[in-house]
């Protein structure tokens, strides 16, 4: 039987220095540092603050850390890439508003940059930070790290893990889809997005994922949200305390809910707190309020994230573990429920509206595709980092709610969730069920699914037991015990007590 999970909150607040959409920002910047500071110095809880390169340059910051950080905070790297660093490098900061620090990925992250110059500019931010520190930090964080300076973190600086943002599309300037959902994996030494299904292939530190994303929402946002909730500018649906629905007691309540409930299974995760760029609304009250909630529990551990990734090696050893973030009581009044699984395999999510139980994400993890700027630097002042879709309905369907993803019943009712094993997750509705193993799908009752494929971008053909893709030079398939068949977009499986299971090495001929 499986033990008793893993529950684990991160305070991890990051600094920047330069902030242009501000002109009060050397004030503010600072000012918000402090007072955070100040709240977990207070409330004598252990946090991480990671400090972009500019304020490792800017005594006020330095100085703040040196005199009034105590054993219980940690300091890493916050690394996003900004005027001051490019400058040390002798390269051209290329921001198109003349700004010192950019949110765009070009020239403000990593993948902008040639593979040498990346090599530079980390080297560059360790040797400063072990300056100011006389140590090289061990958490490493941003939105987004690519790849080949994750692998130099881990190989020459000995960092112990990384994080990095949660699923978004089309937020900011990057996309993350299809991603390991909420808590840490070990990544691909080919593409930090992807977790490894090898110990040869692994990078070997786990990487966090951020923000505490919604499961019943994050993924595509305003669809399943009631009209009340966005007329509230709820946007977006995350722990951020600087944002409507993080600031947001019942919101909070629910989501704290979701990750440290009774269902969680081998790892229950959050990461709560702010970069320093919101001085313009009050994220002190917020924030002290969520930690004091996650006080009064008994059952979660407040750790620095060095501390977790200790820990999440002696219980995981090497190998991700399977997890599950469940959000079975709506927040909202929309009568929706979602659980996300995923395992070093795959990630999925089952999905009901109403009375239709429907898969409404599904990737495969292979951890020998590599990401898109591996070797290539990345152009364009948007990023996309991604896994193989087998079933999608943010990037490949823009239909409406009632006609997306792979259909198990249109005439389900309430899910109910139990864990069966360290592996294994079961979910019930009336006579139905499904079990996500690492395997992937096994389902009890449901013997049709269909999915109209809308905007897929795949190759896709369906003969026999076998969906075949091909997707941006990568063949893969779905192996099912029933009879695929694909007419116009819309894809059918028939047979009884249907499974899926995911195949990396799929043949596109489905014929066989």
């Amino acid at each position: 039987m499986h033990h008793d999970p893993m529950k684990t909150v991160h305070i991890m607040n990051f600094a920047r220095q330069c902030e242009p959409r501000n002109e009060e920002v050397d004030r503010i910047l600072f000012d918000v540092t402090r007072k955070q500071l100040d709240l977990v110095n207070e409330l004598e809880v252990p946090n991480t603050f990671l400090l972009q390169y500019d304020t490792l340059c800017d005594d006020r910051f330095v100085n703040l850390f040196r005199n009034k950080a105590g054993t219980l905070t940690e300091t890493g790297l916050w690394y996003e890439i900004v005027e001051p660093l490019t400058s040390a490098c002798g390269m051209r900061y290329d921001s198109p508003n003349g700004w010192k620090w950019d949110w765009h990925i070009r020239p403000g992250f990593s993948m902008a940059y040639t593979p040498r110059e990346r090599d530079a500019l980390i080297d560059e931010a360790m040797r400063k930070y072990r300056e100011v520190f006389g140590r090289y930090p061990a958490v490493v964080g941003s939105w987004l790290i690519d790849t080949r300076t994750a692998c130099r973190l881990a190989d020459k600086y000995d960092v112990r893990c990384l994080c990095i943002c949660r699923d978004q599309t089309n937020t900011d300037a990057y996309s993350l889809v299809g991603g390991y959902f909420n808590g840490a994996y070990y990544p691909s030494r080919k593409n930090i997005f992807t977790p490894a299904q090898t110990a040869e292939n692994s990078l070997d530190i786990p990487v966090f994922r951020l923000l505490g994303p919604d499961p019943i929402h994050n993924y595509d946002q305003a669809k399943f949200v009631s009209e009340d909730a966005k007329g509230a500018g709820a946007f977006p649906l995350t722990l951020e305390p600087a944002w409507c629905a993080g600031g947001n007691v019942q919101f909070e309540d629910a989501m704290l809910d979701y990750f440290f409930g009774t269902d969680v299974l081998n790892f229950g995760y959050a990461q709560i707190g702010q970069e320093n760029s919101f001085g313009d609304v009050d994220i002190l009250t917020p924030l002290r309020r969520q930690i004091e909630k996650l006080l009064r529990r008994r059952d979660i551990c407040f750790e620095k994230m060095s501390e977790t990734a200790a820990n999440f090696r002696g219980r995981f050893g090497k190998d991700t573990p399977a997890t599950v973030t469940a959000g079975l009581k709506n927040w909202d009044k929309e009568d929706v429920q979602s659980v996300c699984y995923q395992c070093k395999n795959y990630a999925a999510n089952l999905f009901r509206d109403g009375k239709r139980v429907f898969i409404r994400a599904f990737y495969l993890f292979d951890e020998t595709v590599p990401e898109h700027y591996l070797e290539e630097t990345c152009e364009s002042f948007y990023a996309l980092y991604e896994n193989l879709p087998l079933v999608d309905t943010v990037v490949w369907a823009q239909g409406v709610r009632e006609n997306i993803g792979l259909t198990l019943d249109e005439n389900g009712g309430e899910l109910s969730l139990e864990i069966l094993s360290d592996t294994d997750v079961k979910i019930t509705w009336k006579e139905k069920s499904v079990v996500f193993t690492p395997q992937g799908v096994e389902t009890a009752g449901i013997r049709e699914m269909t999915y109209d494929l809308m905007e897929k971008q795949a190759q896709i053909e369906a003969a026999g037991h076998r969906i075949g893709y091909t997707y941006k030079g990568s063949r893969y398939g779905l192996y099912t015990n029933g009879s695929a068949s694909l007419e116009g977009n819309v894809l059918t499986i028939r047979g009884g007590d249907l499974c899926l299971f995911p195949k990396r090495d799929a043949q596109t001929n489905c014929a066989e």
